[in-house]
């Protein structure tokens, strides 16, 4: 009997580890993009609890040819609710999705299990709701990292944990004036900038990012854009 797409899936991923992926594991993560001729950042997206916001930022992809990284927090429904607009973005190449768990639980002091159970669940959702496989590109929750976790996430197959070198605000009441205040801060060459997709931001803020990206003759640039289709 021929498998499912489903069944095929998950067999796929119970095989997840890769050859040599734990001789390439990292002691640290990365914190800015590699050099390059083109002046570029990546604007990383992370958890989804807002519909509204998730959906904000797949507009700004689609019509504005922003290219984002988002994190995916795979427990909040925004990212089933948005399946047609993110599965055509990635297919233009618009959009990555990066592993952020199941759940948002600390992972640095978790359990080994509950580490594994948290990143293999959000990995298996990605798979099974895009069939997009988000290794190697994990982002720890709350920025808290060991060298322990990071191994852990290695023999999953996430060798690359992401953290970030700026952000636009992470508050849930913060102003329009202050986030373009960070922008202006932190929007510069080889930037890894942190966003969150859990309030919606104000009707015209993300474009004046936008046109500050412009001003300042930037792009912004998928991590695997920006480090290649075999970084590990």
């Amino acid at each position: 009997m021929e498998l499912d797409r489903k069944s095929f899936l998950l067999a796929a991923s119970a095989a997840i580890v890769l050859p040599g992926q734990e001789a390439q594991a990292r002691t640290s993560p990365i914190y800015q993009l590699p050099e390059s001729k083109t002046k570029r950042f990546a604007w990383t997206i992370d958890d989804g609890v807002s519909n509204t916001a998730v959906k904000s930022y797949l507009d700004l992809a689609e019509k504005y040819n922003q290219h984002l990284t988002l994190f995916v927090t795979s427990c909040y429904p925004s990212w089933r609710k948005n399946k047609s607009q993110i599965s055509d973005l990635l297919a233009q190449g618009k959009i990555q999705l990066g592993n952020h768990t199941l759940s948002h639980r600390d992972l640095s002091t978790a359990a080994d299990a509950i580490v594994r159970n948290q990143l293999q669940q959000c990995h298996e959702f990605l798979l099974e709701t895009y069939g997009y496989d988000a290794r190697p590109y994990f982002r720890p929750t709350y920025g808290y990292w060991t060298k322990h976790l990071i191994k852990l996430a290695a023999e999953l197959g996430y060798t690359v944990p992401v953290m970030w070198y700026g952000t636009l605000g992470d508050g849930y009441n913060r102003s329009q004036k202050s986030t373009l205040e960070l922008a202006h801060k932190w929007v510069v060459n080889r930037r890894i900038v942190i966003d969150h997709a859990n309030v919606p931001k104000g009707p015209n803020e993300l474009l004046r990012v936008v046109e500050l990206i412009n001003k300042r003759g930037m792009r912004s640039v998928t991590l695997r854009e920006a480090f290649g289709p075999n970084y590990r």
